[in-house]
């Protein structure tokens, strides 16, 4: 416990009244009465104090978004009979940000009060909440006692999904086409029966189905559909390539988002999804369809932050193999530097003799901006020249990627969702998986 403002300034008016009796010593009894009925108060405080029984009970959602401020609600109950003065705070981790906390309110003897407060985290994971921090005085107001008052709770931070919401509206039967989702039908063998139609100039005669013909006297087609049991495996670099941030986000703030879009998309689209991690977290997601997939992929990445590690492309690639027995769409979401030489791009190769593979390669904000900056004085022209030279090596990178038969995005990484959804239909509509 610990003196309260006021018990500073009755002791020090004590301390000085006590001149009075020195001076005047028939004032000394009532100066000792004085000093008796203080401590006498200290006492009780004390013992009031010591006897107060708190709990508390946190109404939390158990996921909240990524930067996304969510509020909270900390009911307080006084199962003691003493009227209370309480000021909480409720113990969320350092890195988060929140509003209207502390807060100050009475507290009557067998009586509860909630307090509100928005939280907002600025990283993915577990969020581990230690208790509700009190700090209380009774009516005297003489002594304060802290007190940290259960429960310990955990909430996950989950990546941003609004847009994947947003997004999600619009899948439906009667908006793909309108979202550029067409469903390209195939003339080959193995493909899924769709429905019977109209014979068209350029359908294969082989097509035309005979009975349907003479049943309704015209030639009748079978029409088919792209098979939709295909795979879509993310290979996501979690070096510290992806610690770059910019405009409140990292690179893989934004390439998760990215992938879990896109997986809704595939998902809705028929295709099974999974996912590999490298670059100093090793997770695998075997690929797997329906509704319980992307609940799965979404509990499988929600807490990965990039490391301090360096991205081994050739382990990597290996790993994936040894998982991958089946053609897939690799979708390697990394940040390709100079300094990875010709690694990357070789092991890479490796996947695309089995495999189709895309890569979307995550640019700086901060390029673009030093590209886009005006030159006027020495540093500026030389930092104008250094940036167009990565640039131009990006280039050639990209130009060997797609030589040795990858498919390359370039993209800034808060246009990777976009650019990965507009390729992957690109790619069901050639035909090409």
């Amino acid at each position: 416990m610990t003196p309260t403002r006021r018990t500073i300034l009755a002791i020090i008016v004590l301390a000085l009244l006590s001149i009075i009796p020195a001076l005047f010593q028939p004032l000394w009894p009532i100066w000792v009465a004085l000093v008796g009925v203080f401590s006498a108060g200290l006492v009780f405080d004390f013992l009031r104090l010591r006897s107060v029984s708190l709990s508390a009970t946190r109404q939390a959602p158990n996921v909240v978004a990524h930067q996304q401020k969510t509020q909270l609600a900390v009911l307080v109950t006084n199962h003691s009979g003493l009227s209370l003065h309480i000021e909480a705070h409720d113990g969320h981790p350092a890195h988060c940000e929140t509003e209207q906390q502390p807060v100050s309110f009475a507290l009557e003897p067998h009586n509860s009060s909630t307090f509100k407060y928005r939280l907002l985290s600025n990283k993915r994971g577990l969020l581990h909440f230690d208790g509700v921090h009190c700090r209380m005085r009774s009516q005297l107001g003489l002594l304060r006692r802290r007190l940290v008052v259960p429960p310990e709770s955990t909430i996950k931070v989950f990546p941003n999904f609004q847009a994947n919401r947003l997004f999600g509206l619009l899948l439906n039967k009667n908006s793909l086409n309108a979202m550029g989702v067409k469903r390209r039908r195939l003339q080959g063998e193995g493909s899924d029966f769709h429905q019977l139609r109209e014979f068209r100039d350029g359908d294969s005669l082989r097509h035309i189905d005979w009975k349907a013909t003479s049943r309704v006297q015209k030639l009748i087609s079978r029409e088919y559909q792209q098979e939709r049991d295909q795979q879509i495996v993310f290979l996501l670099d979690c070096s510290m390539r992806m610690r770059h941030a910019g405009e409140g986000a990292s690179h893989m703030d934004n390439a998760l988002n990215a992938v879990v879009l896109l997986a809704h998309v595939a998902l809705r689209q028929g295709d099974s999804t999974g996912l590999m991690t490298f670059g100093g977290i090793d997770r695998w997601i075997a690929p797997a369809k329906g509704p319980k997939a992307a609940t799965r992929l979404v509990n499988g990445v929600y807490d990965i932050e990039a490391t301090h590690e360096m991205p081994d492309y050739d382990s990597a690639v290996e790993s994936l193999q040894h998982y991958l027995k089946k053609r897939a769409l690799i979708i390697l979401v990394t940040n390709l530097r100079n300094e990875d030489g010709d690694t990357a791009l070789t092991a890479l190769q490796r996947l695309s003799k089995k495999h189709l593979v895309l890569i979307a390669d995550l640019r700086e904000q901060d390029l673009e901006e030093a590209l886009n900056a005006p030159t006027e004085t020495i540093n500026e022209a030389v930092q104008w020249f250094s940036a167009e030279s990565y640039q131009q090596e990006r280039f050639q990178r990209h130009q060997l990627a797609r030589a040795r038969g990858a498919t390359l995005v370039d993209v800034l990484p808060q246009q990777l969702s976009a650019s990965l959804i507009s390729e992957y239909l690109a790619i069901k509509n050639r035909g090409t998986l």
